[in-house]
């Protein structure tokens, strides 16, 4: 029986991912660098943005040495201004389940900047029982990212938890990769189409276009 959710947030509650990336390429051009496309990052989208997406961009494109900070800078100070539309009936469906479960957040995002994205979008911070970032140095796909959840206070069960992602590289892969594996399900508003999930080898009863769904779906997990 499912007692615990935990969602990803770029691309699951967030729905940045576009506006993201058009912001990155900005911040991109006023550095005066070599620019990859929209679907350039996009493909490589979802990491943490100082440790892989950014030098796996400076490395393509030969950025000179510094650049990856100037980037993250600009890029933050942009993100900062960015106004993002309100998901009214997300934030009720947050508020539902945490009446009814446990709910958690994994990012590969920073602490910072996670808080004001969550901010940004109306979504409260007090809903999450645990928030795991990277400032504990890890990052998706690696499965010790889910460690806090199971230890300490906030114990969850992982055979009693759900966790809710867009990209296959990063949620998919990690869910697959714990021990054991996490009941996974995958959110089509992100990184990837229904289609691609399936190709991946989830069940199409386990994929869904927006977390408001989730909640008449959850007895049948």
């Amino acid at each position: 029986m499912v007692q615990n959710v935990i969602f990803d947030a770029d691309g699951v509650l967030l729905l940045s991912i576009k506006v993201g990336i058009n912001t990155m390429l900005e911040a991109i051009k006023i550095c005066d660098l070599n620019s990859p496309t929209y679907n350039e990052v996009l493909q490589v989208w979802g990491g943490n943005l100082e440790s892989e997406l950014l030098p796996l961009l400076a490395s393509r494109y030969n950025w000179p040495a510094g650049s990856v900070q100037k980037v993250v800078n600009l890029f933050l100070a942009l993100s900062e201004s960015t106004v993002y539309p309100q998901q009214p009936k997300l934030l009720k469906t947050l508020e539902y389940l945490s009446r009814r479960y446990n709910l958690g957040i994994a990012s590969n995002r920073d602490a910072h900047s996670l808080d004001w994205r969550l901010r940004q979008h109306g979504i409260k911070k007090s809903l999450f029982k645990h928030i795991q970032t990277s400032d504990d140095g890890i990052n998706k796909p690696d499965p010790r990212v889910f460690d806090k959840f199971w230890n300490g206070h906030v114990g969850f069960n992982p055979r009693q938890t759900l966790y809710v992602g867009d990209s296959i590289k990063h949620d998919l892969v990690v869910a697959r990769m714990h021990n054991p594996p996490l009941a996974f399900i995958a959110i089509t508003s992100g990184l990837h189409s229904t289609g691609e999930f399936v190709r991946a080898g989830v069940k199409v009863t386990h994929i869904f276009k927006s977390v408001i769904e989730l909640p008449d779906m959850m007895h049948t997990f």
